[in-house]
């Protein structure tokens, strides 16, 4: 028997695209909207600016973006989220207290910056452990012992292994960890070998450069400090233009 076509809607049988097609459309909407935005406050800043010593920087490209909102151990002790640096441009290192390599020289190197801009709200400092053994007691001696004692804008945080180590390798593309075999260890504590560059977000929360500091050949170093510094003087320029 043949249904009847002058039954009741609600004893049709419903075809799901219908209710699918209505959200797949709105989410598209959103995704084209947000994408929209993000590219005309772009446009709206310059290609390129030039600095007081006449150095010209060209707008350096998006690498990724910080998506997750993570809570980490700060050396105070206290439990501290990436969402409360909403707005800021981010400076981020990896380190862990008892490296005898080239932790002490990033660390240093960034002392250095910290002094140079952090005068400015607009910044914010973050060194990661990659041990995670390192206590608040630990990362608090090791930022004192080249004087560091700026909590509020320089964190050095720890966390759950796995988050702290796929946030840095998949969010700000820092190489992965490896762990040192024993024959190769300068010291008995001389158990990772990580990478040593520094990454900065900007205010919108994307990844926008890498920064190899501690170079062995001693030019190409002294090109990534310039390149650090420049470029985020180029950045206070953009968070400076989006934000008023």
């Amino acid at each position: 028997m043949s249904a009847d076509p002058t039954a009741p809607s609600d004893q049709r049988k419903i075809n799901p695209w219908t209710l699918w097609i209505p959200i797949i459309m709105i989410a598209l909407g959103v995704v084209v909207l947000y994408n929209y935005l993000i590219f005309n406050s772009m446009q709206a800043l310059e290609d390129k600016i030039t600095l007081a010593n006449g150095t010209v920087i060209k707008r350096p490209p998006l690498m990724g973006r910080l998506e997750k909102d993570l809570e980490f151990t700060e050396r105070s002790g206290k439990k501290v989220n990436l969402a409360e640096l909403k707005g800021k441009i981010i400076i981020a290192s990896w380190v862990f207290t008892r490296c005898p390599r080239g932790c002490a020289g990033v660390i240093a190197k960034l002392k250095k910056l910290h002094d140079e801009f952090g005068g400015n709200p607009g910044i914010q400092f973050i060194s990661f452990t990659l041990d995670p053994e390192d206590t608040p007691e630990m990362m608090k001696k090791f930022a004192s012992g080249i004087d560091i004692k700026d909590t509020d804008q320089w964190w050095f945080l720890n966390g759950e292994k796995d988050v702290v180590r796929n946030f840095m390798t998949f969010s700000l593309k820092f190489r992965p960890v490896m762990d040192l075999p024993e024959a190769d260890r300068l010291t008995p504590d001389d158990k990772y070998i990580h990478d040593l560059r520094v990454a900065i977000v900007d205010h919108q929360g994307h990844l926008r450069g890498l920064y190899d500091v501690m170079n062995a050949d001693a030019d190409t170093q002294k090109f990534y400090d310039e390149l650090l510094r420049n470029e985020l003087t180029y950045f206070l320029e953009e968070q400076k233009k989006t934000t008023h």
